[in-house]
């Protein structure tokens, strides 16, 4: 599971172009690629302001990237 700050990267499956959220269609063929947070983002003061908290989520942030029993 991926979730912000961590980015996460729609691609075209055929063309290979980005695909950004407002042009995202029922249907279309993609590509999922994720990158980890740079480090100022994924910080306590950065997860205020883009974290899944930021957003209305009642979750802690947990990156795809870190270890099993790492937590942020």
């Amino acid at each position: 599971v991926v979730m912000v700050p961590d980015i996460i990267c729609l691609m075209d499956s055929e063309s290979g172009e980005a695909v950004g959220t407002e042009t995202l269609r029922y249907g279309q063929r993609i590509g999922v690629i994720a990158l980890p947070a740079p480090p100022i983002l994924s910080s306590p003061k950065g997860l205020t302001v883009v974290g899944p908290r930021a957003f209305g989520y009642e979750i802690d942030y947990r990156s795809a990237f870190a270890d099993p029993g790492e937590t942020s």
